[in-house]
């Protein structure tokens, strides 16, 4: 991710239904094993879903909404150490589950833009929407429902415990 533009979509070839967002690893994300860190894994994990889905929680101009889309619950799989390296890293993210005031999100983070690169990570996280006043969950707008549905697919096949 360049940090003066931001994650960018990648023109790349995602499956079906699968937001693309390409993302240069930081000097800052690898720990001293020499490679990216667990941490530095979920910011990439949320600085993609806020690329593809901009207006979780802001409006247009970037002011706080009435609501709150929070994230509840993570399940990462970590198949693959991605070094620091200058190639940058796709996430791809995509909608499995929409109920009524949650949501969730499925991730593979892959080891560069290239077709049929490895997937070093697989992700699943769930989101709940609140009232920002009250702090109750509240259902999402059929608006908001149309942006989720855009992004449609199966939940990712994570290793149980």
């Amino acid at each position: 991710m360049d940090p003066t533009t931001g994650p960018t979509t990648a023109p790349g070839l995602p499956r079906p239904g699968r937001g693309r967002v390409v993302m240069q690893v930081r000097w800052s994300d690898v720990d001293l094993f020499g490679h990216v860190n667990n941490a530095a894994f979920l910011r990439y994990l949320d600085d993609a879903r806020f690329t593809l889905f901009p207006r979780m929680g802001v409006d247009e101009v970037g002011a706080m909404t009435a609501s709150l889309l929070v994230v509840v619950k993570h399940e990462i799989d970590y198949l693959a150490p991605i070094r620091f390296r200058q190639e940058p890293v796709v996430v791809e993210v995509w909608v499995p589950r929409l109920g009524r005031s949650s949501v969730d999100f499925a991730y593979e983070v892959l080891d560069g833009a290239a077709p049929g690169a490895a997937v070093a990570l697989r992700a699943r996280s769930r989101m709940v929407q609140l009232d920002r006043a009250s702090h109750t969950p509240r259902a999402f707008t059929d608006e908001e429902r149309s942006t989720f549905a855009a992004f449609p697919g199966a939940s990712p096949d994570l290793h149980p415990w």
